[in-house]
Formats: C-alpha cells, structure tokens, sequence
C-alpha cells in the first residue's frame, strides 16, 4: 500500500511539473519600436524591447536599454494574426500607439492584449476614428494599413 502512494505522489508530482513547464512558452521576441507606445496602462518610451512569456498568458515587455519591465496579461490571437513573420502590431489614432499583438509568427506564439482604457476612450470618441495597424517586424521593417486591411 505504501509503494502505491509513493507511485501515485510521484505520478501526481510529474504531472504539476510537466503541466508548468508546458505552460510557459519559449517565445523570445526582440524589436526596435521608433515611437513611443502604450501596453493595457503602462506607457513606454521608442527604444529596443524583448517580450518574453515567463508565465501562462502573461508576457513581460522590457526595454533593453534601461531595463524597464511590465508584465502584462494576453490571451491567444486568432490565427490570421500568425503569419509565419515575428512581428508586433500597434493601433495607431493620430500620434498615439497602443500594442496590441505580439507574435513570433507562430500561431502557437501569437498574443494579443485587452484594450486599454486610454485606447477605448479613443476608439469611442465621436466622430470615430479609424485607426491605423502599424506593424513593426523583428528586422526593423515598419509596414502601416488600415483597420480592416492587411
């Protein structure tokens, strides 16, 4: 009886830790953002930035140069969004960027965050403004469309 209950601890143990493990991804996606942004309610200045998953749907954003972090919650992106490039889109409405996906081009790693406040009440103001998706890619490339666009 005992050898059961140690096999069925140890059964038990393996499994919390392979869960955990599994739950946290492997995505590492460094980028340069030419402009300021803002992440949820966190704001951060143009500069180099890693994101990184150190926890089931949370990402953690850090600027390389000053070592600035966020950790910030994010939930699966629709597939479209995994389009086999590494890249980070933005909503952009005038001179204001919020980030909204984070993708190593994986569907696997393909985040995108909750609108922010700030975002909301924006996207809320009369007359409504379109909003532009600026996608930065992890060479540096900045591509712009409109919403709705690809």
């Amino acid at each position: 009886m005992k050898r059961f209950l140690c096999l069925a601890a140890a059964t038990i143990a393996i499994c919390l830790i392979a869960t955990a493990t599994n739950a946290q991804s492997s995505l590492r996606l460094r980028f340069q953002v030419p402009f300021p942004f803002t992440v949820e309610n966190a704001s951060f200045p143009a500069g180099e930035y890693e994101v990184t998953m150190p926890a089931n749907k949370i990402l953690e954003l850090r600027n390389l140069t000053d070592q600035a972090a966020a950790f910030e919650p994010a939930l699966p992106a629709r597939w479209k969004e995994a389009d086999g490039r590494g890249k980070v889109v933005f909503h952009r409405y005038g001179s204001e960027y919020f980030l909204s996906v984070v993708s190593d081009g994986s569907r696997q790693s393909t985040y995108r965050f909750h609108m922010s406040k700030e975002e909301r009440r924006i996207a809320d103001a009369s007359p409504r403004p379109q909003p532009k998706v600026v996608s930065v890619l992890v060479n540096g490339t900045v591509q712009t469309a409109n919403a709705g666009q690809k």
